[in-house]
């Protein structure tokens, strides 16, 4: 009895919010010391209905303290509770074929089923990840009435394909000492490696899994 209770005392009982309203996963938390004080925030990126409403969220102890606006295709800087944009991904090439298809639905030369049909055929073909953010999120639409109404309210805009980061991590610019100045190292949906300036945050080098390492873009 001596020892079971022993080693009861190693654990602490877990804050349990039920109405808390986070959609996230373990790799998409981490403390951080915002302030350079020591005091530690909790990080959660709220992944929110998986197509919209994306936040980063700060947490004090079990209080949330900030809530912030998240940009899948941008680096953001988060000081004093205010976010600013530091950088943003170049956009990619937009597939032709996905391409053609959304400007014959625009100009009525393509019905949403057909719409539907060649995306849905093309991401087969090509990747999730090879299609546009629009396109993923029309796939999402299963029934005619939702794909209709998607339809109609993104037809006017311009399609642009745009990265997501993944992963990111750090790397020495030149030296290895602790207290040495690091360079941000971004891995994203594309298959792509960038390494960015700490300070100009412009990318200095970047690496696709396909083309090898590539100069910085001009």
């Amino acid at each position: 009895m001596g020892e079971k209770s022993n080693s009861s005392e190693r654990w602490l009982t877990a804050h349990h919010d039920p109405l808390a309203s986070l959609y996230t996963f373990g790799s998409c938390m981490a403390p951080a010391d915002l302030h350079g004080d020591g005091d530690s925030k909790l990080i959660i990126a709220d992944l929110g209905t998986g197509a919209y409403n994306m936040k980063l969220k700060v947490y004090k102890g079990t209080n949330l303290i900030a809530s912030c606006t998240s940009c899948g295709c941008g680096i953001w800087e988060l000081h004093l509770h205010l976010q600013k944009l530091k950088a943003i991904l170049q956009t990619l090439e937009v597939n032709p074929t996905e391409f053609d298809a959304w400007n014959q639905a625009r100009d009525e030369l393509l019905d949403v089923s057909m719409l539907y049909e060649i995306l849905d055929s093309l991401r087969q073909e090509v990747g999730e990840c090879g299609l546009t953010t629009r396109s993923q999120r029309f796939l999402m639409c299963h029934d005619h009435a939702s794909q209709l109404t998607f339809l109609e309210q993104h037809k006017g805009f311009l399609l642009k394909r745009q990265t997501v980061v993944t992963c990111f991590s750090t790397l020495k610019k030149s030296h290895a000492e602790d207290d040495a100045i690091s360079c941000l190292v971004l891995g994203t949906e594309s298959a792509n490696i960038f390494i960015l300036d700490p300070e100009a945050f412009t990318i200095l080098n970047s690496y696709n899994d396909s083309r090898g390492a590539s100069n910085p873009p001009g």
